[in-house]
């Protein structure tokens, strides 16, 4: 809409009501907030020097359709604007809405400025002059424009004085605006405004309420983060709860306090380009970055005609490509396949050189030096034996120097190389024509003039440098008298028995020996060192050739060891010979918190340093007191105690007691009877098996402690053999009728010990419906070599039936009675007499037929292709038990005891790779790519196997 008022008004007399002080609420804001909104508006730091006058804020509110400009172009920012301009530039900057009209008594329907007078008077920001009027034609002064600024950005009155001519009631208006820098001060408040000082104000404005910040675009990192940017030049990361879908998707984001909702469109994963990157290295990139989920089961193949070449794949950091890499890929065009997308052609050349670099930025008069020339191809990556011919001329004093046997120089053995000499280096390659050259100034072996020793950082993942850690980077930074940096030359790890070492001249000074134990300096030249005891080092660097001196200080910790557990009560009886958790909290010597997987037990003599060992009166079972793998304290006390006694325990650390504890432990527990049985089918049709075992017996303890029995520890019997019979662990339904099944103790078991219930095999008649037992989605994929699944696949499921009386009741089914089952859709489901088995994602019924072609129930089956991974890892055992100098072998899905289980998420064992970690190897070790741990010293450490999609699993090895 263009400005149309050009003439100048006279001022009404009548002060407009909306100007009037305390008439309007206004949020508070602080000066400290609005400093700190004010650089949300960097944006227009890149509209150049221009948006720093009034020329400059004009043209970009022109921009933004905030000023509209004379039909002339012009600005006019010297003339004057009506209360009804004003009100259009307001309700465009603060983007109002402007689809009503104005109901004021002086503004026509028809009015230029209905709209805009009618949306900043709804949203309080100009009122109106007093009998349902709003003076549209009337100029807008100083005063009056800087009170409507302040509300805009949300001000209040402020007590400041104000220096200059200003309205009683516009005074602490006037003040707050100043200092928000909203006006600049004046002497006259009372004057009109021109149309620069609108601009001003009202840039001011926009720069602090962020008004004309917008969403510039946006980048899918992958299903659930997406990073959006804005006009500010500034980036917002968005972590989504729900995974985005493909096509467009409205999400929102925040940012500077303002709530944006950005449509983002999300497309389906590509291949976006396919190149060579490297001699034999085919990188194959996609449109978004890949989730694990994305990346498990996928294939590579790299074919040129009926050639396959064997390609080892590598992930970029940030999951958005792989790069595959040949041992022989010739140069020919060849077809890139990833599986579940289109192949891609890919060209392939040989690798030919394209660079020779001398890296080396200095040589010193000393031994070792390396030149680093190197041969780049025309990928830009390093050629690995690139067969240069280097030369090294001494051109003052008319000499060349060899190279060692290693490649190096040693020119402090160079009796003719001077420091300040010109060495001339040039290398060759010979089958390309390429070469670089070099000029040297040789500099004295310990040519430092400035020697900085940096703060030594703790290690990865540690908040602390501790005694016994190795590898920590003594940062050195080194420079010659011409300001060159000075590299290091490798050296690998020595060791140290005093408080002195040498480097390339430069000579290190320990405050304490033995603190540092070791030293290396890396192909890089980083100087490494390894801790051995705590102390607080000092570190001094001095080179004698020239006075340079460097100094650090390290503060080597002691190990953090317990020094306060605080033990509790568990809460619940605690019975000799079995184990009970302990509930603690434990304090380190610096006064963190210490996980419990990290509290260390020993209860052996003599007790090792820096661990917890436990004294009680009561004695503990062997291997006890622990903590498991879960870092739970577990205590068991001696199983043979005769009576109930109060135990006293006491904690220890370096002969230091940490904690104590009393409780009170009842003699061993003795059975009961047997009191129930659960998750057992007692309605059988004739031929039905239902299984029968520990798991489904409880048992009744002296402490009325009700729990399941143990294996061979109970016996069952049937009243009637005939009717229902007991075989191998299951209740076999043999004719129709009702047997008593009479559940006891094997050994010791009276009258009053045994538990009865009925068992009853129904008629056929009386089973009035059938239905199919839940079948959980299945996999519709392909199989390892790429065909369809069939029967004879894991993943092929039988369909079993439940049947059920009149009354509801489910009766156990002899599923010879299911003869057959069908599909409705082929294409989807596959069916093998009784099995069904994936063939394509979707869904479809399967229905379940007798002999005779009756249909005795049916169900719906939902088909995946998801490829199937790791979804759930288990130990057979919460904890294992090992012999000192043990060893303890485990298997994937197989074998029962050490037996740790793979499936996928369809339930069937997955034969995957993984592998096996200890949590501590001073306890136990783990094979290299074995499964096959080694017990070390007595403890309790914690196994971990982890597949490759990082599913994992752990159990307690306890070494005695």
């Amino acid at each position: 809409m263009r400005e149309t008022s050009h003439h100048i008004f006279h001022q009404n007399s009548q002060q407009p009501k909306d100007f009037r002080g305390g008439e309007k609420k206004v949020m508070k804001k602080s000066l400290s907030l609005l400093v700190a909104i004010a650089m949300v508006f960097s944006m227009f730091a890149s509209v150049a020097a221009a948006a720093t006058d009034t020329q400059g804020n004009y043209d970009v509110l022109k921009e933004a359709g905030i000023f509209t400009g004379f039909p002339d172009g012009s600005a006019g920012l010297d003339k004057q604007m009506t209360r009804a301009e004003f009100a259009a530039v307001i309700a465009r900057a603060m983007k109002l809405d402007t689809t009503a009209k104005a109901s004021f008594a002086d503004v026509r329907t028809a009015y230029w400025a209905s709209e805009e007078i009618a949306a900043v008077a709804k949203a309080g920001y100009m009122e109106g002059v007093g009998a349902n009027k709003f003076n549209p034609t009337a100029q807008v002064s100083v005063e009056q424009m800087a009170t409507i600024a302040a509300r805009l950005v949300g001000l209040e009155q402020s007590d400041a004085a104000v220096e200059g001519k200003v309205s009683g009631w516009a005074k602490g208006w006037v003040a707050a605006a100043v200092e928000a820098k909203l006006i600049p001060a004046s002497t006259n408040y009372t004057v009109i405004a021109t149309r620069g000082q609108l601009v001003d104000a009202t840039f001011a404005v926009v720069s602090q309420s962020g008004a004309l910040i917008s969403v510039t675009g946006y980048k899918v990192v992958d299903a659930k983060n997406v990073e959006v940017s804005f006009s500010d030049k500034e980036t917002e990361k968005v972590a989504l709860t729900e995974a985005l879908k493909a096509g467009d998707n409205t999400i929102k984001v925040t940012h500077k306090g303002k709530e944006y909702s950005v449509t983002v469109k999300f497309e389906g994963l590509a291949i976006s380009k396919a190149e060579q990157t490297n001699n034999r290295e085919i990188t194959v990139t996609f449109n978004r970055a890949l989730t694990d989920a994305d990346k498990t089961g996928l294939t590579y193949e790299v074919k040129n005609g009926l050639v396959t070449y064997t390609v080892t794949p590598t992930w970029s950091a940030d999951n958005t490509s792989v790069a595959l890499a040949s041992n022989f890929l010739p140069a020919a065009e060849y077809d890139v396949t990833v599986k579940g997308f289109a192949p891609v052609k890919v060209k392939v050349e040989d690798e030919k050189a394209a660079k020779v670099e001398i890296t080396a930025t200095s040589l010193q008069k000393a031994n070792n030096q390396d030149l680093g020339v190197k041969l780049f191809n025309q990928f830009g990556k390093e050629i690995a034996n690139p067969g240069l011919s280097i030369s090294v001329y001494n051109a003052t004093q008319g000499k060349t120097i060899a190279a060692d046997a290693d490649g190096k120089y040693d020119l402090a053995l160079d009796a003719d190389a001077k420091v300040d000499d010109n060495f001339v280096v040039t290398a060759t390659h010979a089958s390309s024509g390429l070469s670089a050259t070099k000029t040297f100034k040789i500099v004295a072996g310990s040519a430092a003039t400035k020697i900085v020793l940096g703060t030594v950082a703790p290690l990865k993942d540690k908040v602390r440098i501790s005694a016994g850690e190795d590898g920590l980077v003594l940062p050195i930074e080194l420079t010659d008298q011409y300001g060159t940096k000075i590299k290091l030359t490798q050296m690998a790890k020595q060791t140290l028995s005093a408080n002195t070492f040498t480097l390339d001249g430069i000579t290190f000074m320990l405050s304490e020996a033995g603190v540092i134990d070791a030293v290396e300096v890396d192909k890089d030249g980083v100087l490494k060192i390894d801790v051995a005891k705590a102390a607080t080092l000092v570190v001094n660097a001095v080179n004698p050739s020239t006075g340079a001196v460097g100094s650090t200080t390290i503060k080597v910790e002691g190990p953090a060891v317990v020094k306060t557990l605080q033990l509790s009560n568990p809460g619940k009886v605690v019975v000799a010979g079995e184990e009970i958790t302990i509930p603690f909290a434990a304090v380190d010597n610096f006064g963190g918190q210490v996980a419990g997987k990290d509290v260390k037990i020993d209860q052996t003599t003599p007790v090792a340093a820096d661990n917890v060992n436990f004294t009680s009166n009561v004695a503990f079972e062997a291997g006890y007191p622990k903590v498991n793998g879960k870092g739970e304290l577990i205590f068991k006390f001696d199983g043979t105690l005769a009576a109930k006694t109060t135990a006293y325990i006491y904690a220890y650390v370096n002969g230091g007691q940490v904690g104590s504890l009393q409780l009170t432990v009842e003699k061993k527990a003795t059975d009961v009877k047997i009191n129930g049985i659960k998750d057992v089918q007692v309605n059988l049709a004739k031929g039905a098996k239902v299984d029968f075992d520990q798991d489904n017996i409880t048992k009744l303890d002296s402490y009325n402690r009700t729990t399941t029995v143990a294996a061979a520890t109970y016996s069952v019997t049937s009243s009637n053999a005939g009717i229902v019979d007991y075989v191998g662990g299951q209740l076999v339904g043999v004719s129709e009728g009702t047997a008593e099944i009479t559940v006891n103790f094997a050994t010791g078991g009276t009258t009053d010990t045994a538990y009865k219930f009925n068992v009853t095999v129904v008629k056929a008649d009386d089973i009035k419906t059938y239905a199919v037992k839940t079948i959980s989605t299945i996999y519709g994929g392909k199989d390892t070599a790429g065909y369809a699944l069939t029967s004879a696949s894991a993943y092929a499921v039988t369909v079993e039936l439940v049947g059920k009386l009149s009354s509801g009741t489910e009766v156990a089914l002899d599923q010879s009675v299911l003869k057959f089952v069908t599909t409705s859709d082929s294409t989807k489901i596959g069916v093998s007499g009784t099995k069904i088995f994936g063939l394509d994602e979707g869904k479809a019924t399967v229905a379940a037929y007798n002999e005779s072609g009756v249909k005795l129930a049916e169900q719906e089956v939902t088909v995946s292709k998801a490829a199937p991974v790791a979804a759930k890892v288990e130990f057979a055992k919460s904890e294992y038990t090992v012999a000192d100098n043990g060893t303890i072998t485990f298997t994937v899905n197989s074998g029962t005891d050490n037996k740790i289980s793979v499936k996928d998420q369809y339930g069937v064992d997955l034969p995957t790779t993984g592998f096996l970690t200890s949590g501590d190897a001073k306890v136990a070790t783990v094979g290299a790519g074995t499964l096959v741990v080694t017990a070390v010293d007595p403890g309790q450490v914690t196994l971990t196997y982890i597949t490759a999609n990082s599913v994992s699993a752990t159990t307690t090895l306890v070494v005695n």
